[in-house]
């Protein structure tokens, strides 16, 4: 039943979309919404020559890479905070929080292979590293706390890895090939790859997660299409960026096909956080980023609405009748 109104739900936000002319502006060259989204821009690089990357959301506040810098940004009042800095940082893969301690990985080197560092940010601002490893991209964290990282050891194919808080110590779970993309869990922890070489999603489960030693052949194919990164709501339709982030759209995998685009322009990592979208938008003419807050238009909200009740009103009809 629950999976019936979700379906009913995509299909109504697209009807509802096409209804719904977008009033959002251009926040920056290359940046829009699509129809039935609006965005306001909380942040911006511009004017300093450093782009924003990585990207998480805890209590309240945006965490992100900014040059050496690893930033929060508080969503009630819009103000930012250095919480640490980088020894360097030639492109920030990731910021996650954890037990409320930053994670960051950051790229020391623009020499193939693209050696990578990843650590923590300690009490006193200082980056303390725990691993050495080439072309980290992503990470994904389980609802057990438990985390994963895809990277490149010496440039031969994509790998994910488990990530011990702890030490910094890894397993490997999964050896892909190919160039990165991005990871993320659903809320059953199945654990979706964004496989680059066949343009495909893959996703293996919680068990075959736990064996580890797994290869594209142990993985289920959910979707046709070629991500950057991936992401999920609390109904588990996958979001993803494509065309090297130059589309932001959300996917249903029962049915293998798109529900919509939300964004468009040089998009990578995002949050999905309910009806509130945060993602980290770059303008690489101009070497800029924004941190976007994305939601549905209030028109779009009211048609959704106004179709729910009218299907529940023919839903309670058509029972009476039986």
């Amino acid at each position: 039943m629950r999976h019936t109104v979700f379906l009913t739900s995509h299909w109504l936000l697209v009807v509802a979309s096409m209804l719904v002319v977008s009033c959002a502006g251009v926040a920056h060259a290359g940046f829009s919404t699509a129809p039935g989204y609006t965005a306001a821009e909380l942040y911006s690089s511009a004017g300093t020559f450093t782009t924003i990357a990585g990207l998480d959301l805890d209590s309240g506040k945006l965490y992100f890479g900014q040059s050496t810098d690893i930033k929060s940004l508080d969503l009630s009042n819009n103000s930012t905070a250095v919480v640490g800095t980088v020894p360097s940082n030639t492109g920030n893969a990731l910021v996650v929080r954890n037990g409320g301690t930053t994670w960051t990985s950051y790229g020391t080197s623009f020499s193939s292979p693209y050696p990578y560092k990843m650590g923590y940010i300690d009490s006193g601002g200082n980056y303390v590293n725990q691993l050495d490893e080439d072309g980290i991209y992503d990470v994904a964290v389980n609802s057990n706390g438990d985390c994963y990282i895809v990277a490149s050891p010496g440039a031969s194919g994509s790998k994910i890895f488990a990530y011990d808080w702890s030490d910094g110590s890894t397993t490997e779970i999964a050896d892909i090939g190919g160039y990165s993309g991005g990871l993320a869990f659903d809320s059953a922890d199945n654990l979706y790859y964004a496989e680059q070489t066949n343009g495909t999603i893959l996703k293996f489960t919680p068990t075959e997660v736990a064996a580890g030693g797994l290869v594209i052949a142990d993985a289920d194919v959910v979707l046709n299409i070629t991500a950057g990164y991936i992401g999920f709501d609390t109904a588990d339709d996958l979001f993803a960026t494509t065309g090297w982030g130059a589309t932001f759209s959300k996917y249903d995998l029962s049915t293998q096909s798109k529900i919509q685009d939300i964004a468009f322009g040089g998009i990578g990592q995002f949050i999905v956080d309910g009806d509130d979208i945060y993602l980290v938008d770059t303008d690489w003419g101009v070497y800029a980023s924004t941190v976007q807050h994305v939601v549905p238009e209030p028109g779009t909200l009211v048609l959704l609405l106004t179709a729910c009740m009218a299907c529940c009103m023919c839903a309670l009809r058509r029972g009476r009748k039986s």
